[in-house]
């Protein structure tokens, strides 16, 4: 597999990643992942069947040296699939043209989309390379119907499961721990991610400024736009930035809060929005294909026009100021919630790599067993 989370080497704010891809390496067998890293990552064994190999380099060498990396891995023990996200397809392409293995590629961003795209050259350039690169894919993976859509448009025509990243929701469903009583403190919205332009948390801030009353606006996430929000929300002394919370902290925080926004220009998947339903939060967002795929056409939770304040406003005041539509919209996303399935969609993703890798049910993804002197699980190792 090569990747682009760097959450696998350990980085903060990794989110389950790790025990996702602990779960793949179980059901396959046996999983390497290459990850697009600098020089200061090491090596990482999460497991004896689940190793990390960051490319160690720089941005304009991260394609050459994975390919390098797969193909002296391969000499130590043959693959019999190959998966990449998107944005490392360019070197998944020269990998199969290598070693000849069947490819699947996972798609989990909005990487067409005119949004994405704007007038970043090197973006346009990006979508230049992945796009020439996954026509020779025998497979993917995608987090929404609107990216299998622009697949098919593009006269793609190999199989394509529709199979969002399959979260564990189940810790955010424990509501015995609350962070604060209800009795005693006003309504609190709730924002989680990166704080980066594609997520306009400005927008909701905004918004939130407009609308009169004791409630409070709290921001989980760090990233460039931090220092800027924090100048626009700095006259309203309701807004509070928490920084940069792991996984194990999120749920008491989505726990003690009322209403959770999703502002993003763009988002392909959003697990915030399955955190949010399960910690039974009423949900309001963006009218993005994974905000649409997560809670339907408006069927578990309020979606609004992308970049408009006046509607997210309006709705969220609305949110805000009425008892019976803040619980009857927590009660469609928390009864959505029930319905989501992550073992499920584990099974239906390994079941798509051993269709692509034309591999038996009872056989392990990778051929035989790993030999050599491994190290201990959790071990670094530095490679020479």
């Amino acid at each position: 597999m090569i990747s682009l989370d760097r959450g696998l080497l350990g980085r903060a704010g990794s989110g389950d990643v790790v025990e996702r891809h602990r779960r793949y390496a179980n059901l396959a067998g046996a999983l390497d992942i290459i990850v697009f890293a600098s020089a200061k990552y090491t090596e990482y064994h999460l497991a004896q069947n689940l190793r990390i190999f960051p490319t160690r380099s720089s941005k304009f060498s991260h394609y050459s040296k994975a390919v390098d990396l797969a193909l002296a891995l391969n000499k130590e023990q043959a693959y019999d699939l190959l998966v990449t996200q998107d944005f490392t397809a360019p070197a998944g392409l020269r990998i199969k043209k290598y070693l000849n293995l069947p490819w699947i590629v996972n798609i989990h961003s909005m990487f067409f989309s005119r949004r994405w795209l704007g007038f970043n050259l090197v973006s346009w350039y990006l979508l230049w390379l992945v796009k020439r690169a996954i026509k020779a894919a025998d497979g993917f993976r995608v987090n929404n119907n609107e990216i299998r859509s622009q697949l098919a448009s593009w006269g793609i025509t190999e199989p394509i499961l529709v199979q969002p990243t399959p979260i564990d929701i189940e810790r955010f469903k424990n509501q015995g721990s609350r962070i604060k009583n209800k009795g005693e403190r006003g309504i609190d919205v709730l924002f989680v991610g990166r704080l980066s332009p594609e997520k306009n948390v400005g927008l909701l801030i905004r918004a939130f400024k407009k609308i009169n009353g004791g409630f409070r606006l709290i921001v989980v996430g760090q990233g460039v736009e931090a220092t800027p929000l924090k100048r626009l929300a700095a006259s309203d002394v309701r807004i509070e930035f928490l920084g940069q919370k792991n996984l194990e902290e999120l749920p008491e925080i989505f726990g003690g809060a009322d209403i959770f926004v999703l502002p993003s220009n763009t988002e392909s998947f959003g697990q915030v929005l399955l955190q949010a339903a399960a910690s039974g939060l009423a949900i309001l967002s963006t009218d993005t294909p994974g905000a649409r795929e997560i809670l339907g056409e408006g069927e578990s939770g309020i979606l609004v026009p992308v970049g408009s304040e006046k509607d997210l406003e309006r709705e969220l005041k609305n949110l805000l100021t009425k008892t019976y539509e803040r619980e009857y919209w927590a009660k469609k996303a928390q009864d959505m919630s029930e319905r989501y399935d992550a073992a499920a969609g584990l099974e239906r993703t390994m079941m798509f790599w051993r269709e692509i890798a034309n591999t038996p049910l009872t056989s392990p993804l990778m051929r035989g067993e790993r030999g050599g002197s491994e190290p201990h699980e959790g071990e670094r190792k530095e490679r020479p």
